[in-house]
């Protein structure tokens, strides 16, 4: 009932007040408690505290938060752990490049701020191989991928190589040279004739 009244009460946030409001809830959701104001300003790049309690008592005034002994409690923050089902597609190795990426017909649960306004264009993959390890990648992880076929030099993407083979590769374009990095000094770079970009990696879900 309590969530339901503060549904109802809620107004629209500005754009600055919605950037503030994210930073908390991706705050939160990484480290299990809140930001100071301090910490809360650091993120934001606002140097006056007055300046980020302002907004503070503006997502509290508009039913987004509320003010706990000292601490910002967001609330529905229950919301945040809903969850969407997207695809799970077959193994993308992290290592030497394979021909398997089909769909598997089974589908992930993934929490909906994970997917945002991308939902429908998201899936997932299982990775296999040890190349990406550095950044974090192992084997048997699971990674959320957005389809796309264009990338900025920089980011991890799933691409399909010149043979049609698919791998899990950072990308790195120098000199109008396309090469596919791997992030373990374990492997080798390649370098591609064309970039054939299947989607790039926006999360990893991960189970310990």
């Amino acid at each position: 009932m309590v969530n339901k009244m503060v549904n109802k009460i809620r107004k629209k946030l500005t754009e600055r007040q919605n950037k503030v409001l994210r930073t908390i809830e991706n705050f939160v959701l990484e480290h299990g408690y809140s930001p100071t104001i301090r910490q809360l300003g650091e993120f934001l790049g606002i140097v006056h505290p007055s300046a980020v309690f302002k907004h503070i008592l503006s997502l509290e005034k508009k039913g987004y938060l509320k003010r706990v002994k000292g601490e910002v409690k967001l609330t529905g923050f229950a919301a945040l752990l809903e969850k969407t089902r997207v695809p799970l597609v077959g193994l993308v190795p992290a290592g030497q490049p394979r021909e398997v990426f089909d769909a598997s017909g089974e589908a992930v649960d993934v929490p909906d701020w994970m997917v945002g306004r991308r939902r429908g264009n998201i899936f997932c993959i299982h990775v296999e191989g040890k190349s990406m390890v550095d950044a974090y990648v192992d084997d048997g992880d699971r990674v959320l991928v957005e389809r796309t076929n264009s990338a900025n030099s920089g980011e991890m993407v799933v691409a399909r190589l010149d043979d049609d083979s698919v791998t899990l590769k950072r990308l790195r374009i120098e000199n109008g040279n396309i090469f596919l990095v791997p992030e373990n000094p374990e492997f080798e770079p390649i370098q591609v004739k064309e970039l054939r970009v299947l989607g790039r990696v926006i999360g990893l879900l991960r189970k310990y």
